[in-house]
């Protein structure tokens, strides 16, 4: 909706931001619930990961080792991640909820394969296939939400939508240690019938919005317009990739959060199993099975989540009035403090265990923090038309760097590790060799803040050039600019930093132009 103004010296013109329909907000729900059923699918190998180590419970020919059984984490990420580019390149040009239903079809059909599974390679496959499912919703859902929602709520809508991840993945854990009691093999059967429901659900219910269609788009060039990119498909899909990785914004936030997801991998694989050891060598007295180390920690999970994504939206508005860096801050700061709760929290656990559990909260508190802010970050910093091929190399990018290896390199240098405890018993080389294992998880913080902070300085600048509506105070329309970065022959507006590194227009009045006698 918009309207004009008008006064002596020329007219003003404002476009006020759509309002968010009932329609979306279910949209939004039912992306939720999907997002909630995938962390409890994904976290659900974790909660079972202590039975299916041994032979006597998991039926395989052999005991796993920590390399192996770090592999079934690895591989169900390795597929999941070099796929999401291609549903991110097909979600750009065809219909976003067909391709997520599809992706659920094969996603529950999957998971229900591996509850049959009498050998290890058979379980190995079958998470990869796990993989090609997942891989179209979580590449395509944070870009409808984009596209349904305004800017100015977008972040609130993004934040709602990622309580699932910490909610399905400690349900995971608890799912995973309860079935466990009656066999492993039941875990893999809870979310299958939900995909299916799902899958018919967002069917029925969830159009496909117009690409970028919640943003103001008057005075507006094109992506489409504007990219003369190549007409073969593959190299379409290579030059459309190159324009996102170009952005700084994008490049060292995805660094950033690449080294978030390698923390997280290592933590959600390995920690309830390490509380486990811990707890057996620990002079405290308290022990944890399986199903009680599981439980703890998804409780935990579930709670920091609870709280820190919703405030990581809260603070990332209440920010936004002093510094358009803020999201960029938020995950430096919070990976910064994760590096010191992490070290406190696996240096405790054989000495205090209450207190392990403090640190180990706050460190998932500080995790969590950024994860709407870092999705915003992606999403308002790229062209609306490359948004879903941008999430998706986003996805490929941090799982590739991030837990798509951590849970097999913790699980390698844990058993390099134990060489050096040869001579102890084995409960205490195992407990040892994990904990030190995790030290490395406390550089990986660190150096993640670091990318963060990198991300700040260019933030601001990147923001504006991908916001093809915004247009100079003189009426310098700069969208060809914002588009063509990579191109010498397109320079930037007269005085573009001098101009445009205050604050940006008002989150209601996005778009105006003004013309003088």
């Amino acid at each position: 909706m918009s309207g004009a103004n008008s006064n002596d010296g020329g007219s003003v013109r404002t476009q006020i931001e759509p309002r968010v329909r009932m329609r979306d907000i279910l949209v939004v729900w039912v992306l939720f619930f999907i997002n909630l059923f995938n962390y409890i699918d994904r976290y659900i190998v974790a909660g079972v990961l202590e039975l299916i180590i041994y032979k006597k419970n998991s039926g395989f020919s052999h005991d796993l080792s920590d390399s192996e059984a770090g592999l079934l984490t690895t591989i169900f990420i390795v597929s999941y991640m070099f796929l999401s580019p291609l549903f991110g390149f097909l979600g750009d040009r065809y219909n976003r909820p067909r391709l997520i239903a599809i992706g659920l079809v094969i996603w529950a059909g999957s998971t229900l394969a591996c509850s049959y599974v009498v050998a290890y390679w058979q379980l190995l496959m079958f998470r990869a296939f796990v993989g090609v499912g997942e891989a179209s919703y979580a590449a395509l859902a944070p870009t409808i939400i984009a596209d349904l929602i305004p800017p100015s709520q977008r972040t609130f809508y993004l934040s709602f939508f990622f309580i699932g991840t910490p909610v399905g993945g400690a349900l995971g854990y608890i799912v995973g240690g309860a079935t466990g009691k009656i066999g492993w093999r039941w875990a893999f059967r809870v979310s299958p019938p939900f995909c299916l429901l799902l899958a018919i659900i967002i069917l029925l219910v969830v159009k496909d919005p117009e690409r970028g269609g919640s943003d103001n788009t008057d005075n507006m060039l094109t992506v489409s317009q504007e990219i003369q990119s190549p007409e073969n498909p593959v190299f379409q899909l290579l030059y459309e990739s190159w324009s996102i990785i170009k952005i700084k914004t994008f490049l060292y936030s995805t660094l950033g959060f690449s080294c978030l997801c390698f923390v997280i991998g290592g933590i959600t694989n390995w920690i309830p199993v390490f509380i486990q050891r811990a707890s057996s060598v620990s002079k405290s007295g308290i022990k944890y099975d399986n199903a009680s180390a599981n439980f703890i920690f998804g409780i935990f999970a579930c709670v920091s989540g609870l709280v820190s994504i919703p405030l990581g939206s809260i603070l990332s508005k209440f920010l936004e009035r002093y510094t358009r860096k803020a999201d960029t801050l938020i995950n430096a700061f919070g990976l910064l403090i994760a590096s010191v709760t992490l070290f406190v929290a696996i240096y405790s656990a054989t000495h205090w265990i209450y207190c392990f559990w403090v640190f180990c909260l706050l460190t998932q508190l500080s995790i969590f923090i950024g994860w709407a802010p870092n999705t915003a970050l992606i999403l308002y910093t790229c062209p609306p038309r490359m948004r879903s091929l941008a999430s998706s190399l986003n996805i490929l990018l941090c799982h590739l760097l991030g837990d798509a290896i951590s849970p097999t390199i913790q699980g390698k240098l844990s058993d390099s590790i134990k060489h050096a405890f040869s001579d102890f018993d084995i409960s205490i080389s195992d407990c040892y060799s994990l904990e030190y294992s995790f030290f490395l998880s406390c550089f990986i913080c660190l150096l993640g803040s670091a990318f963060f902070f990198l991300a700040s300085e260019c933030v601001i600048r990147d923001r504006l050039m991908a916001n093809e509506t915004l247009v100079s105070r003189r009426g310098t329309a700069i969208s060809s600019y914002s588009i063509n970065r990579g191109n010498p022959n397109v320079s930037a507006p007269a005085n573009f930093k001098d101009e445009y590194d205050g604050p940006l227009v008002q989150p209601l009045i996005s778009n105006a132009t003004e013309d003088s006698d």
